[in-house]
C-alpha cells in the first residue's frame, strides 16, 4: 500500500471494531444499497446485545427509489429485517425523506429530539463515507463522544482493505473526497 492510499483509507474509513461496541440505546442506519451487509451488522448487533428491543432505531432514507422506481431504501430494509430475520417492523422509526447523508442526520434529528436520554449512539452507513457521516454529525451537534460508527460494505467492495484494487472503488472513493469539499463549501459539514 502506497503512502497516498493509506492517508486516503485513514481519513475515510474511520470504522469502529463493531466487537468492541458496547451496547447502545440508539441506532441510526443510513441507507444504502447494500442491504444484505446492513441486515446481517443489525442482527449481529441484537444477536451480540448491543442493541435490543429497547434501542431506538431509526433507518433513515429514500435513496434507492430516486432513480430505479423502487420502494424507499427503509422500507426495503425493514422487509429484510422482517422477513428473513423475524424482527418485527415495530422495533424500527422510519425516516423516509432523505437523499443524501446531511439530509439522513437532519431529518433523524426531528426523531432523536423526541426520544429520552440516550447515551450510546451507534451510526451505520457506507464505510467509505464515514468521514462524511462524522462531519455532518458534528455540524448537526450530534454528541461525537457518545458515537460509535459501523461500515457497510456491498458487492463492488468498496472496503478499507480493498478499494484501490478496483477501478470503480477507486471512482466511488475519490468521489467521497470531492463530496466532502462540496458539503464543505455548502457548509453542511464542519472539520
Amino acid at each position: 500500500m502506497t503512502e497516498s492510499i493509506k492517508a486516503i483509507t485513514d481519513f475515510l474509513f474511520i470504522e469502529d471494531n463493531i466487537e468492541e461496541i458496547k451496547r447502545s440505546d440508539l441506532l441510526i442506519v443510513l441507507c444504502n444499497n447494500m442491504m444484505s451487509d446492513m441486515a446481517n451488522k443489525i442482527d449481529y448487533l441484537f444477536k451480540s446485545n448491543k442493541i435490543n428491543e429497547d434501542t431506538k432505531i431509526i433507518i433513515s432514507g429514500a435513496n434507492g427509489s430516486l432513480d430505479m422506481h423502487l420502494e424507499k431504501e427503509c422500507f426495503r430494509l425493514v422487509e429484510i429485517l422482517n422477513h428473513d430475520y423475524g424482527y418485527d417492523k415495530s422495533l424500527f422509526t422510519l425516516e423516509e425523506d432523505a437523499t443524501n447523508i446531511y439530509e439522513n442526520l437532519l431529518y433523524c434529528k426531528r426523531y432523536i429530539d423526541s426520544f429520552d436520554k440516550y447515551e450510546n449512539i451507534i451510526v451505520m452507513a457506507s464505510a467509505f463515507a464515514l468521514r462524511r457521516v462524522k462531519m455532518c454529525a458534528c455540524h448537526l451537534e450530534y454528541p461525537i463522544d457518545k458515537m460509535n460508527l459501523i461500515g457497510t460494505v456491498g458487492p463492488r467492495n468498496i472496503s478499507k482493505e480493498d478499494w484501490y484494487k478496483s477501478d470503480i472503488a477507486k471512482e466511488r472513493v475519490f468521489g467521497e473526497i470531492e463530496r466532502i469539499g462540496k458539503y464543505l463549501n455548502k457548509g453542511d459539514l464542519d472539520i
